[in-house]
């Protein structure tokens, strides 16, 4: 991975060393000035060897999601990198013509062999006499064009194979081709008549050695033998690739002594040979400036993906993660909260035989600094652990696109890990380091509560006007920007201020937090569009992920807060209801009132278990209520049953001529429609837009019975027509006009992250803004340069999903801009009532098998997809659901926590007659009620904000209706209970055997 939270790694991981080893050695240098005092802060832990299992334990687990997440994404790039460099070997720049090849961007999975100038001889004596003080190992050409082929044998077809002509020196210079079992298959061994064949294709064509294939060059059918099936090795291709002399391709290309490309190899192996590309590039570009040729670095665009890929995915669980991230440093404090009060009498002591403050601090930071260093390196091994269970889910979900994930992680990455977590724990161990420092030696001695503070000083005002400031300079930056998260955030930090700021004039402070949190949940749970009716443009303002946890953290305090500075209220509900059951009276008001009356440890347990409950129930909400859009596979697929893809080197001109004088029983009348889509490369940006330059794109051009029966909608589309189906009609009828897929234009709220965006993009206007303005593109033609304009008169809805990415006008302008007419690349095939798709598909496949035509059910296809999608998805969940781990934590840590504090009363209550069953069950029922809060508040978070959140994004997305799995989210809360309860069981076991005359003399 090169970036984290958006920032280059080596710049965090300097800052991150650079604290790590400046802090290491602070504490260091103080431990060896003050060895008496590291010897006290330090003693507690071998003394209490379960407590320090159980601490270190409840630390680690931040340090673990940022390990996992980092070891996720080191072994999604190399993976990444491996595949792109089994398939590369050792080419690393291409000289090739600028328009050589169409690669796949429109999205639809068509694959277009294209007409392109040809380089000759002298080119190359030019690039080997540039490059004969330069680093390379060696140069070779190939014939490249792609080309369908069938299997006589099979019957099948493969409308897409790479072919590539080689010269007898290719494996010498680019590396060998390798079968599975790893034997060589030399290039000079092969005839004229003979090719090797990659195992991609080879499955494909269900054929193997000595196999007979046919190859369609300039719509001419050649006879090929196999003569060997390789798994790996040099070539520039990743999908189905057939190798053959050079003289073999040129000759069926008709080129003479010309080719498509040269090939350089890099001095090196390998990543070695790529990081030669900088200079190897300066000295062929030269070359072929103002030529319609260019060089390519292909394997640092390959190297760059891979680094993309593993960004993208290890942002997406860093963005889930950072839930659960926040519980774990709020577990932190409340283990250290915990701890500094369990040693208030030892500090107490110490005070009064001469210690200073100062003393005291360092006694308390050696002891933190033990349990942080501890802690995160517990937390990074067992990181590696679930990354690599991540990667193993991972692999599972893709391994039906033929990507096997290798785990590997980088020493960097555990290094930052480790890093993040120490700094993180150390900071809160120096906070509560100065709290522990500053005891009353009489109240510490005598173990009696605290003063309540009322916070009401010169600092509490100082600070609370900074973020009043704060909220107003944040909101104001937010209608500036029209964003929709920096407004929210000033509006929280104001509604958060102006309460609290009332308690320096006396206002209770019940009456003060308890404003602020109502205040935070009415903010943040408002029902869509009500800021939008009294905020102007409000619905204009930009949004995105980071609402998603602005939100969670913000109802999750203000209900937090509510609940605590109202527990009497709370206190007297419970008794009211439960107290009349029999048993209960004896231990309700004992195991109640205590968590209400300790404020803050109760509280942070709360937040934790609450926040983690709110994300995991939040993302059920989500993901059922997207899945039931996702599932209805007939809207998705535009309403087309069979997708037929061909080769344009081999047309299939009439489909309804071949179907009538097929061989099979299927005709024409047997599908209620047959449209055709062709896909052409082009260059293209947006007219007259600012930030708009040329790209490199396709466009789809599709004929009228496409159109006519295509079912997907419009998000929006032009004025001027009152239907949907009125635009695509005009999209065939009228001259210059064109459809965009979504994905092409911004949305201004978006809850996505970590999904692909296509390369070009459209600006102006929002998908999700009600009105689509006049706009127009531009396409240029790469060959001609000629440019024609397109007014974009529709933008699709999001459930076009063969149609993602696309650019979409008639077959007749793509032939005008193009300056000649398009042949189709796909067809695509609606049955008629009562014909079964399958049986359709395997006749077509049958009938158009010397067009080399390769049928694809569309729904059962889309329904792989989605399937991974959804096992992809639930992997974040899963992910998210670490969290509980910090919740259960924390109630063990607290239960644990508060048997050690109140020990003396444990031995009343069993002096006064309390039995050590009852004593249990009383601890088991405070455990139960905080657990029962904590989940209820998260759930009931979860259940209004994500109505909200599904009614935002149903803008966006048409059909999409708010669902609770409800048997679903009863689990989760009864896995959450369950756990919790789990948590308390040695705790309130060991408090049932704590003996009356024991703990009354306990010191």
């Amino acid at each position: 991975m090169d970036k984290l939270f958006g920032l280059p790694i080596e710049s965090v991981f300097s800052v991150i060393i650079f604290l790590l080893a400046g802090g290491l050695t602070l504490t260091g240098i103080m431990a060896l000035r003050n060895r008496v005092l590291f010897k006290i802060g330090v003693r507690n832990i071998a003394r209490r060897p379960a407590q320090t299992v159980l601490i270190i334990l409840g630390l680690m687990l931040a340090t673990l999601l940022v390990s996992a997440t980092l070891v996720t994404g080191d072994t999604i790039k190399y993976s990444i990198q491996k595949t792109a460099l089994e398939g590369l070997g050792e080419v690393d720049v291409i000289i090739k013509a600028e328009n050589g090849r169409s690669n796949d961007t429109a999205g639809v999975g068509a694959i277009l062999g294209t007409t392109a100038p040809r380089l000759n001889p002298d080119d190359l004596l030019r690039v080997e006499s540039a490059l004969k003080d330069r680093p390379v190992d060696g140069t070779t050409i190939i014939v490249r064009e792609n080309i369908p082929a069938t299997s006589p044998k099979s019957r099948r077809n493969l409308p897409g194979l790479e072919f590539l002509g080689v010269r007898a020196d290719y494996t010498a210079t680019l590396g060998d081709l390798k079968t599975a079992s790893g034997n060589s298959l030399p290039v000079g061994a092969l005839a004229l008549d003979q090719a090797y064949l990659s195992a991609e294709a080879a499955k494909k064509l269900d054929v193997g050695t000595d196999d007979v294939i046919t190859l369609f060059a300039q719509n001419v059918p050649v006879e090929t033998k196999i003569a060997g099936i390789f798994a790996k090795g040099g070539k520039p291709s990743t999908g189905p690739t057939i190798i053959v002399p050079l003289a073999r391709a040129q000759e069926m290309f008709s080129l003479g002594d010309e080719f498509s490309a040269i090939l350089i190899s890099g001095k090196g192996d390998g990543i070695e040979g790529a990081s030669k590309t900088k200079v190897v590039m300066s000295a062929l570009r030269p070359l072929f400036k103002d030529t319609p040729f260019v060089v390519d670095a292909v394997k640092n665009k390959a190297l760059d993906n891979a680094e993309e890929q593993a960004s993208m995915i290890s942002s997406l669980f860093l963005v889930f993660g950072q839930f659960s991230m926040a519980a774990g440093i709020m577990l932190i404090s409340l283990i250290f909260v915990m701890l500094a009060a369990e040693r208030k009498v030892e500090l107490g002591v110490l005070r009064a035989i001469g210690a200073k403050k100062g003393a005291l601090v360092k006694i308390f930071l050696f002891e933190g600094a033990i349990y942080a260093t501890l802690s995160a390196a517990v937390g990074v091994v067992l990181g590696v652990a679930v990354g690599w269970g991540m990667v193993q889910v991972i692999g599972a979900i893709f391994g039906q696109a033929d990507f096997s994930p290798t785990f590997s992680f980088q020493p960097r990455s555990i290094l930052l890990a480790y890093g993040i977590g120490l700094i993180a724990t150390f900071a809160v161990v120096i906070f509560a380091a100065r709290r522990a420092g500053r005891v009353n030696i009489v109240r510490a001695i005598r173990d009696l509560p605290e003063p309540v503070k009322t916070s009401r000083g010169y600092k509490s005002l100082i600070f609370l006007g900074l973020t009043l400031a704060a909220g107003v300079f944040s909101a104001m930056g937010g209608v500036s920007e029209q964003q929709q998260g920096s407004f929210l955030l000033g509006l929280s930090l104001i509604v958060i201020a102006i309460p609290l700021l009332s308690r320096w004039v006396r206002l209770p402070d019940r009456i003060a937090f308890t404003a602020a949190g109502l205040g935070l949940l009415a903010l943040w749970l408002l029902p869509d569009g009500t800021l939008s009716s009294v905020i102007p443009d409000y619905d204009q303002y930009s949004a995105g992920m980071e609402l998603f946890f602005l939100s969670g953290m913000a109802i999750v305090t203000g209900a937090v807060w509510t609940v605590m500075y109202n527990s009497d209220l709370l206190l007297k509900l419970v008794t009211t209801v439960f107290g009349r059951l029999k048993g209960f009276p004896p231990m309700l008001r004992i195991a109640v009132n205590y968590p209400l009356k300790a404020r803050v440890p109760t509280g942070l347990t709360l937040a934790m278990l609450s926040l983690v409950v709110f994300t995991i129930v939040f993302m059920s909400i989500l993901l059922n209520s997207m899945g039931a859009v996702f599932s209805d596979t007939a809207k998705l697929s535009g309403g087309y049953d069979i997708q037929g893809i061909v080769s344009p080197a081999n047309p299939v001109g009439s489909v309804k001529q071949v179907l009538e004088e097929g061989s099979t029983d299927l005709r024409y009348e047997d599908f209620a429609a047959v449209g055709s889509l062709s896909i052409t490369p082009i260059v293209t940006r947006q007219h007259e837009a600012k930030k708009s330059s040329w790209t490199n794109y396709a466009v789809v051009g599709v004929d009228a019975g496409y159109a006519k029966n295509v079912e997907y909608d419009f998000l929006l589309r032009s004025p001027e027509y009152a239907t949907d189906r009125e635009v695509w009609k005009a999209l065939i009828e009228e001259d210059n006009v064109a459809i965009v897929h979504p994905s092409l234009v911004p949305a201004k709220v978006s809850f996505t992250a970590g999904q692909p965006t296509p390369p070009f993009q459209m600006s102006g206007f929002y998908r999700d803004g009600g009105e689509l303005p006049r706009t127009y593109i531009e396409a240029k033609d790469p060959v001609t340069g000629e440019i024609g304009k397109l007014r974009i008169i529709g933008v699709l809805d999001d459930s076009a999903y063969t149609l993602f990415g696309s650019i979409i006008t008639s077959h007749e302008k793509v032939g005008e801009i193009v300056g000649a007419p398009v042949a189709p690349s796909q067809y695509w095939f609606k049955t008629a009532p009562g014909q079964s798709a399958a049986d359709a598909a395997e006749d077509l496949s049958e009938t158009f098998y010397k067009n080399g035509l390769e049928t694809v059910l569309v729904q059962e296809d889309i329904a792989k997809d989605m399937s991974s999608s959804l096992m992809f998805n639930r992997l974040l969940e899963g992910f998210m659901g670490l969290g509980l781990l910090v919740g259960i934590a924390a109630m063990g840590v607290i239960a644990a926590r508060s048997i050690v504090e109140r020990r003396r009363v444990i031995g009343m209550l069993r002096a006064i007659g309390f039995k050590s069953g009852l004593v249990q069950r009383t601890f088991f029922l405070e455990s139960s009620f905080i657990a029962s809060l904590g989940i209820t508040l998260g759930s009931v978070l979860a259940l209004v904000l994500c109505r909200n959140v599904i009614a935002t994004m149903a803008n966006d997305m048409p059909g999409l209706t708010y669902q609770v799995p409800w048997v679903e989210v009863a689990l989760i809360a009864g896995i959450a209970y369950m756990a919790s309860l789990a948590a308390t069981y040695l705790p309130a076991r060991q408090a049932s055997k704590i003996m009356p005359a024991e703990a009354l003399r306990y010191e």
